[in-house]
């Protein structure tokens, strides 16, 4: 049980105007005419944006269209963690509001998070879809090697749950108080973006700072589109990197001693999987020939693989934020494991897998730690002959793939339209039955 004296004493209560809000900005002119109207009706203290090097024309559309917002510039794209923390140390408000640019904020927005400052410093938001039918963060839920998801996504608003409390507030749309953001030194800048936010909500528990959940605090958004548009092996990369170094600066010294080395060594098996190579194909007792193996499943295996060389590349450095972070713990991890609400989730369901995973787990002790027996239940759920359809599915990506390519260069019109044709009947039946339907056709004859 968290003792009574983490608890946030109440002050009174608050108002907008004691608010800064803060998004960051990257060629994103297309959603602040959403973003910005919705802000002012709020009448926070500020509003401040800080623009990545925007390409487009961000910053003469502010400027003309709303001097009241405060710009800070940047020369070039520095991501989401050091822009923030940036505009944070010039607010004024008493509170800061971090909100996406790709959003717009409830009327309700920041009234709903104040309403829960009279016994928490930080409150994190419930994030919709842009038309407030589905859930885009309903609550967090973390991994034990650092894996964070967004609770209910793409579930209908009517038909969720919600927690009062949350280990982690999603980045996107939240609000703490400015004091305690820089005494906590706000988000780590070497994260770049993702998972920034969930090292500062486990940072705060284990400082003994807890965190709400105010569902009726409402954002709407487009959906990951700066992300997006840089492609999703920068943020997967991102994803696997800031994983490991979240787990390395939070977990108490008894259990990364023990997490640590099973997170390499899982990070390896996960490369293997992905790179879609045969490990046979490398064993002199075997007759297993290799085969090619398609740039984008390499791409994915690279992608582990770098992440973890960049960690250890910086480990140094870590391990110093770990010694500052673990100086002022008041929590330990087992006052704090509940908040993660799902730690074994599978990354990669498959059965051989998990059977490996559950015996490393056991192997360094962490059965104690963990619920070790619901996982090996998931592992009898999982269909034997699921690896034999991912083989089956990987087949057909890659005559998708082959097709689309002829699609998009064949010269004749005519051809064109029926290989679109094709390629939509794989996406739509599989390459094995769209074959077969082709065959049939041609034998009555187009």
């Amino acid at each position: 049980m968290i003792s009574e004296i983490l608890l946030y004493n109440p002050i009174m209560s608050r108002s907008a105007s004691e608010v800064s809000v803060i998004t960051v900005n990257w060629n994103g002119r297309q959603h602040l005419s959403y973003l910005i109207p919705s802000l002012i009706q709020l009448r926070p203290k500020e509003i401040i944006v800080v623009d990545n090097g925007s390409e487009d024309d961000s910053v003469l559309f502010l400027t003309n269209q709303y001097p009241q917002v405060k710009i800070i510039q940047n020369s070039l794209n520095k991501g989401f963690a050091e822009p923030n923390n940036l505009a944070a140390k010039s607010a004024r408000g008493a509170f800061l509001a971090f909100i996406n640019n790709d959003m717009r904020a409830d009327p309700q927005w920041l009234s709903a998070a104040l309403a829960r400052t009279d016994s928490h410093r930080v409150v994190g938001s419930r994030i919709l879809d842009w038309e407030g039918k589905r859930v885009d963060f309903n609550g967090s839920s973390l991994q034990y090697l650092g894996y964070a998801v967004q609770k209910d996504i793409g579930e209908l608003v009517a038909q969720v749950s919600h927690q009062d409390e949350i280990l982690f507030p999603c980045g996107g749309a939240m609000l703490i108080d400015r004091k305690l953001f820089l005494e906590m030194g706000g988000f780590d800048e070497d994260y770049f973006a993702v998972f920034e936010d969930v090292d500062l909500g486990w940072r705060l528990w284990l400082c003994g700072h807890r965190i709400a959940f105010a569902p009726e605090s409402v954002v709407y958004h487009r959906g990951h589109s700066t992300l997006a548009s840089r492609g999703t092996a920068k943020m997967r990369y991102l994803m696997h990197r800031n994983a490991l170094l979240t787990i390395i600066k939070n977990y108490e010294e008894e259990t990364i001693r023990r997490i640590l080395p099973l997170a390499f060594v899982m990070a390896v098996k996960r490369a293997v999987r992905c790179s879609g190579v045969r490990k046979e194909s490398f064993y002199f007792w075997s007759d297993i020939q290799s085969e090619k193996v398609d740039s984008e499943s390499m791409q994915d295996a690279l992608n582990h693989l770098v992440a973890v060389e960049d960690v250890l590349d910086c480990l140094p450095e870590t391990l110093g934020k770990r010694e500052q972070v673990q100086a002022h713990r008041e929590l330990s991890d087992s006052d704090i494991l509940s908040l993660f609400e799902d730690p074994l989730r599978p990354i990669v369901e498959e059965p051989e897998y998990i059977a490996k995973e559950i015996e490393y787990l056991q192997l360094l002790g962490l059965d104690g730690l963990f619920e070790i027996d619901n996982y090996r239940k998931l592992t009898s759920g999982l269909d034997q002959t699921l690896k034999i359809r991912v083989a089956d599915l990987r087949r057909e990506l890659a005559g998708m793939q082959w097709q689309s390519m002829q699609t998009s260069a064949h010269p004749n019109p005519e051809h064109r339209n029926r290989l679109t044709k094709f390629v939509q009947l794989c996406r739509t039946l599989g390459f094995k039955e769209a074959v077969g339907h082709s065959v049939k056709k041609i034998r009555r004859g187009f």
